[in-house]
């Protein structure tokens, strides 16, 4: 039995596709799914009682400890699972504490990217990636590469969409795990609306479930390469 972690960070930003791909008749019985809402308070669990860990997004920065300070807790369980190597997926929030866990730096970027972008491949080994497709980014910082990390994605404004550590850690930017409703309820935690930019999709251009399917069938093919 597979026991998977998820830390979840705010509302509606849980595991979205993955968990159809979890769902399905031949794997259901071979995974645990338990999950940690760290913004309700719940405390972490030990080191020794998981073997996948997925880390979702969430609306605060890695950099707002003072705020936040179970993010120094959640940061040293991250640093531990890349030592045990476990196997760990990281989306936009969670792709950036994984770089900030690995000592790298998480920085604000020259503009905020709110849309269905093309996220372009840019490692032929990364064959579960398409070489280029439109998915959700929804973030305004993004990261730098830690040590011996291998950039694998980018799109027009965000330098790097996402890295590798090693066959078992992937850290992304855009959210992959998009499913109906997921725009929906990142909406609902702007409590100020959506901020205008260039690379800020209007509301009914995001609201659009036009890229959602293969969004999925690319999440369930990265979820495949890790078994």
């Amino acid at each position: 039995m597979v026991r998977v972690l998820i830390l979840q960070h705010a509302e509606g930003e849980w595991i979205g596709s993955m968990n159809d791909w979890f769902s399905e008749p031949s794997r259901v019985s071979g995974f645990t799914l338990t999950t940690i809402r760290l913004d309700h308070g719940e405390a972490l669990p030990g080191r020794n009682s998981f073997d996948w860990l997925l880390i979702m997004g969430g609306p605060m920065s890695v950099n707002d400890e003072s705020d936040y300070p179970w993010l120094c807790e959640e940061k040293q369980l991250i640093r531990q699972s890349i030592a045990d190597n476990k196997t760990i997926i990281g989306i936009c929030l969670g792709g950036q504490l994984i770089a900030s866990a690995a000592g790298a730096e998480v920085y604000r970027n020259s503009a905020v990217e709110i849309g269905w972008f093309p996220v372009i491949r840019t490692d032929t080994d990364v064959t579960w990636l398409p070489e280029t497709a439109s998915l959700l980014s929804w973030h305004g910082d993004c990261f730098r590469l830690p040590a011996g990390a291998r950039p694998f994605a980018a799109s027009r404004i965000t330098p790097c969409q996402g890295f590798s550590l090693g066959p078992r850690v992937w850290a992304l930017q855009f959210h992959l795990e998009a499913q109906p409703g997921t725009v929906e309820a990142f909406l609902a935690l702007e409590p100020h609306g959506l901020p205008e930019g260039k690379y800020v999709q209007p509301q009914q251009q995001l609201l659009s479930e036009a890229f959602l399917s293969r969004s999925q069938t690319i999440m369930h093919g990265l979820l495949d390469s890790l078994v």
